[in-house]
């Protein structure tokens, strides 16, 4: 296999056989920020702790609103110990919902339908907290933009059918999927991938970087651009007048004549 690209005999015939292998029925078309909270917690996880954890969180909310305000640490909690890179996809899901709060003033990506599709891309993608995996999904399932869902699992996997060299990376796989593959078999596509590799897990996982959440801890600042303190300049020292020098005959600088200070002769009897 070249080092310079990927395998493109190895990597059409995998997708000529997901295609054929994606289940007859499709599953329900999801509401757009419903499709998004899913997709956070689908991605480099199995169908089965996917909807378990899925019906735990959304269970215990009202609304997407409440789901936006409730403290990352405490979503993570809920999805337990063993979910995978369970701080890691809370700390996102709770970014991106908050960046969707800020543009939209609610809790609703309704107005994207009236976007161009390539525009829909663009505004997912540069979301606070977005994931490759999750824009892309959202794109595909609830726009219909032909969008290839990668995450770290289908990464690691069609390396290992030698589809792609070891370096790349999941945005360099998914520009090379979404050339390669026409766009009425995409979501064909998606389907048959998922159920491929729904019990599938690679040797090593890559460790997961730490996405910060305003609510787990305060941004920091870049050290390059924070501003430094101001520097106090030291007070500048007053200059002392001189003591008035003591003129010679008892007198002042000023000539007032100093006289001694009088004393009470003491009383009593003179012998």
């Amino acid at each position: 296999m070249s080092k310079s690209g990927p395998n493109l005999d190895a990597l059409n015939k995998i997708i000529k056989r997901l295609i054929k292998a994606a289940p007859a029925g499709h599953p329900e078309k999801l509401e757009p920020l419903a499709r998004l909270v899913r997709g956070f917690l689908e991605f480099d996880c199995d169908s089965g702790r996917l909807l378990s954890a899925e019906t735990r969180i959304m269970s215990s909310v009202v609304d997407f609103n409440e789901l936006r305000v409730t403290p990352a640490i405490e979503l993570a909690a809920s999805l337990g110990v063993r979910y995978p890179f369970a701080e890691a996809r809370c700390a996102m899901l709770h970014r991106t919902l908050q960046s969707i709060f800020d543009r939209e003033h609610q809790m609703s990506l309704d107005g994207l339908r009236a976007m161009k599709k390539a525009d829909i891309r663009k505004y997912l993608q540069t979301l606070a907290g977005m994931n490759s995996y999750v824009e892309a999904v959202v794109a595909l399932e609830c726009f219909d933009v032909s969008a290839a869902p990668v995450d770290t699992k289908l990464q690691l996997w069609l390396i290992s059918k030698e589809c792609f060299p070891p370096e790349t990376n999941i945005p360099e796989m998914q520009h090379v999927l979404e050339k390669h593959i026409r766009a009425g078999d995409m979501l064909k596509f998606h389907h048959g991938v998922r159920k491929e590799i729904d019990e599938w897990v690679p040797k090593v996982w890559p460790k997961a970087a730490k996405i910060p959440s305003p609510i787990l801890a305060p941004p920091t600042v870049n050290a390059s651009t924070a501003t430094p303190p101001a520097k106090v300049q030291p007070a500048e020292p007053q200059p002392v007048s001189p003591a008035p020098a003591k003129a010679s005959g008892g007198k002042s600088a000023a000539g007032t004549t100093k006289h001694p200070a009088k004393t009470k002769p003491h009383a009593g009897k003179s012998k």
